[in-house]
């Protein structure tokens, strides 16, 4: 799931998953709806229709953050809050890690023992869309409710137009850094990655005069695993190359064009080329590249917004201290939207119920209350709009929402993501020459490819 914890859980290979259509960065602007809902109250209106009349009711819902810090608590205590205002509503959840979601939900509706409600990973959607196990969430959610809904995230909640799930949360990847480091040196925000390369060298720095480095620019996550790679194809989206993408019903990709070489010598030039970031890449992960950053040895990471909470909380002294930026652009802006979100069951004996609570959590005060919390952010714009969201800290975030890209379906997208990893990898250890690196990785893609077509 896009964010939950690190929450970057390994893509499956995708069952009979239909594509989607291709979309460029850039091509979608925010909307700014209101839902209409009772201010204040964390009530909707209509509740009591919904909730108060169907008799006694009991929801079971399968999440993947019940057992995380401090996300289980907050939904648990939102579920108290909703049983609280209806007597007749019992919530039951039941543990299901991100990962494992995909697997179970399949293995659930074969054996016809669905929950009511379950949470929907990205990468699960075209799968889901096959089992036709979803029920029609637009129409009980409604127009109006659904008006109010970042466009942006609503779109990415759909698969060939059907609603997979009700966005609860978003967790778009923008660029982490020390506000108090950029004043020092008088740094601009960049917009380019050639200006992104001024300020990092600018902010690698010697500060005990022994001659070397000790505080670098950027906490890359050079490691060969899903963490790092899924942020090695950010950048070279920003390139304007696209790893993978249908074309006239069949797959391609254009990591054999110069825009995606330039991308990968970028990110790899970073560290062989200019230093500005620490020593052993390769062996910084998602973990060790937070222990940079909350250690004051870097000034910048690439992350989404749940990981300001961690942040402040290992080194309350970096509260205050920090803001965010969208990702530079070579072509293009580039983000994720890292949407978490629940589907109804169509097998759900009370759907508007859980229709009814699902409004319940997404409304202003109960969003806005767990956007704090957590730092994932709210997907309606009554909530978003919310002056705490569009402070320095979440700036960068808020302005990545307009500039999402869709979730992959290519069935071997994990395989294709160990190709490029592979790449930048044995450039960053010296295994091999960017050249040798490169033309082994359009070897292999264009083999991966091929064999799917």
């Amino acid at each position: 799931m896009a964010a939950a914890g690190e929450a970057e859980a390994v893509r499956r290979p995708l069952e009979a998953a239909p594509p989607r259509d291709r979309r460029r960065p850039g091509e979608r602007g925010r909307s700014g709806g209101h839902s209409g809902e009772r201010r204040g109250s964390g009530r909707c209106r209509g509740s009591a229709n919904a909730a108060d009349q169907a008799g006694e009711v009991t929801l079971t819902i399968a999440s993947a953050m019940v057992t995380e810090k401090p996300e289980g608590d907050l939904e648990q205590e939102l579920a108290d809050k909703y049983m609280e205002l209806h007597p007749n509503v019992k919530i039951e959840f039941i543990s299901m890690p991100a990962a494992e979601v995909s697997k179970r939900i399949v293995t659930m509706a074969t054996g016809d023992n669905l929950p009511d409600m379950f949470f929907v990973p990205n990468d699960f959607m075209p799968q889901l869309y096959d089992l036709e196990i979803v029920a029609d969430l637009e129409g009980l959610l409604g127009e109006e409710w659904l008006s109010g809904y970042n466009p942006n995230l609503l779109k990415d909640a759909k698969i060939n137009g059907k609603m997979m799930s009700i966005p609860w949360y978003a967790s778009p990847y923008a660029v982490i850094y020390r506000t108090d480091w950029f004043e020092e040196l008088g740094l601009e925000i960049p917009e380019t990655w050639d200006e992104f390369l001024e300020v990092s060298k600018a902010l690698t720095r010697d500060t005990d005069g022994d001659g070397q480095a000790d505080q670098w620019a950027f906490s890359m996550v050079g490691s060969r695993n899903n963490s790092g790679e899924q942020r090695f194809v950010l950048f070279s989206k920003s390139f304007g190359a696209d790893e993978i993408y249908e074309k006239e019903g069949k797959w391609a990709t254009d990591i054999g064009t110069e825009q995606f070489k330039a991308g990968l010598k970028y990110f790899t030039d970073l560290y062989t080329e200019h230093g500005v970031v620490p020593p052993g890449p390769t062996e910084v992960d998602y973990s060790a590249s937070m222990e940079l950053f909350t250690s004051e040895q870097t000034g910048m990471i690439l992350s989404g917004p749940h990981s300001l909470g961690f942040i402040t909380t290992t080194n309350p002294g970096l509260e205050g201290k920090l803001g965010s930026f969208v990702i530079p652009r070579g072509e293009a802006h580039v983000s994720i939207s890292g949407i978490g979100g629940y589907a109804i069951s169509e097998s759900c004996e009370n759907k508007d119920v859980a229709a009814d609570y699902m409004k319940f959590i997404t409304s202003k005060e109960n969003a806005i209350y767990f956007g704090q919390k957590t730092g994932r952010m709210p997907t309606r714009t009554e909530a978003s709009d919310d002056p705490y969201f569009s402070s320095v800290l979440f700036k960068g975030f808020l302005e990545a929402l307009d500039y999402a890209v869709d979730p992959e379906t290519f069935a071997q997208y994990p395989a294709l993501l160990d190709t490029i990893g592979e790449a930048y990898s044995n450039v960053l250890s010296g295994v091999a020459t960017f050249d040798e690196a490169y033309g082994t990785l359009v070897e292999k893609s264009a083999a991966l490819i091929d064999a799917e077509n």
